[in-house]
């Protein structure tokens, strides 16, 4: 009988020092576990670009005369000594005492003229390289959701806005300098030459397209004006901005993917120059980025991106390095472990931390390449609470 009374007291007394034991056992902590598993994996920089052509011809006026009416218009295919325009040159007269100092008087207008058109065109950069970047930042804000489709729509007028203003400017720059040159050469000439009472025949550099007529309508044009934009439209290429951080790990013949251009799929591309200098822009934060414009061709043939013209918008993903084998986890599962990287791997239960060689990093994944097998669960966002040892549980 005493016995049995030892026995049962013994036995409510393991099972009380269990329940206690139990009761202050900690608990495990749950986590997001993800194996390390083998897959393809790519590093790549995505930026806007802008397409343009390789070679662009500006077919000016040889002298002062009267233009005839310009006959071609914009998206014409013209053949290389095909006429462009006909130029009926103006007889010169020699210059007495009073209209050799009115030919200096505009001579020095044109200068004036010059250094006018040079500083319009400066602030209308100034304009443009600030729309710019804004449509740029509204698109991303708008790729992310925290911009409206109105605020964007605004930003890409003022964007469009701000570049004629440029391209104005710019052409404005051209025109007062032949004014210039105009003005001289009537100052040199001074005397009539039987060779500017001929006609002349403007013809085309090369083969290719009209991309813009600058003046169509018959009229007496300076020499040095610009008449017809030409170029070939299979010289297409885009010019990409990027970071100077990222330009020194593109290198001549990097593959480029072309998306989001307009049209379906994706257009394939290499990259063909990276200049050595770069240049200072404004962010849309307003911070200053060193900036370096990298050259794509386009690999496939002209066929498939027919429908793309010079200054078209469009966005180039270089890929810096690719391989279909990879181990690889969650980058989120790395952290800072004694001047290197380890994870938590999940091991019976418990966190276990395992330190690794970390390869080659991209979004939301991480190359392994030492100190964790295939298949071996880690956790995917470690917590500061989480210890070397701790419980845990998959969620």
């Amino acid at each position: 009988m005493i016995w049995n009374r030892s026995v049962a007291i013994g036995a409510v007394v393991v099972v009380a020092l269990a329940l206690l034991v139990y009761g202050f056992w900690p608990e495990a902590t749950p986590v997001s576990v993800e194996e390390a598993t083998r897959d393809s994996l790519r590093v790549t920089v995505e930026e806007e670009g802008q397409t343009q052509l390789r070679e662009e011809y500006v077919v000016s006026a040889p002298t002062t005369g009267y233009l005839k009416r310009v006959p071609g218009e914009a998206g014409d295919s013209v053949r290389q000594n095909e006429v462009l325009a006909r130029l009926a040159t103006l007889p010169s007269k020699v210059l007495d005492a009073s209209d050799y100092q009115a030919a200096e008087a505009q001579v020095q207008a044109a200068r004036a003229a010059v250094q006018r058109a040079k500083e319009e065109r400066a602030g209308a950069e100034a304009s443009f390289q600030y729309a710019k970047e804004e449509h740029r930042r509204l698109q991303r804000l708008h790729e992310q959701g925290t911009a409206s489709q109105q605020q964007l729509e605004q930003a890409r007028v003022e964007f469009r806005q701000a570049r004629a203003a440029y391209r104005s400017a710019k052409q404005a720059v051209a025109q007062a300098r032949g004014e210039l040159d105009a003005a001289r050469s009537r100052i040199a000439l001074g005397a009539p030459s039987d060779d500017l009472s001929t006609r002349a025949s403007i013809r085309a550099p090369v083969d290719g397209r009209i991309l813009q007529v600058h003046q169509e309508s018959a009229g007496v044009v300076q020499a040095g004006a610009p008449l017809v934009t030409m170029g070939h439209p299979d010289s297409l290429e885009v010019s990409v901005d990027v970071l100077s951080s990222d330009a020194v790990r593109i290198t001549e013949g990097t593959p480029v993917e072309i998306v989001r251009w307009g049209g379906g799929g994706t257009l394939d591309g290499r990259v063909r120059a990276v200049p050595p200098q770069g240049q200072t822009e404004v962010s849309a934060l307003g911070v200053e980025e060193q900036r370096v414009e990298v050259l794509v061709d386009f690999i496939d043939p002209s066929s498939r991106w027919a429908q793309l013209g010079t200054g078209y918008r469009v966005v180039a993903r270089f890929v810096l390095w690719a391989d279909g084998d990879v181990l690889q986890v969650p980058q989120s599962a790395l952290f800072r472990h004694d001047g290197g990287w380890a994870v938590f791997a999940v091991r019976g239960g418990r966190a276990e931390r395992q330190p690794v060689d970390v390869g080659y990093r991209s979004g939301l994944r991480a190359q392994i390449t030492d100190g964790l097998s295939e298949g071996v669960q880690v956790v995917t966002h470690p917590g500061e609470a989480l210890e070397e040892g701790s419980r845990v549980e998959a969620r």
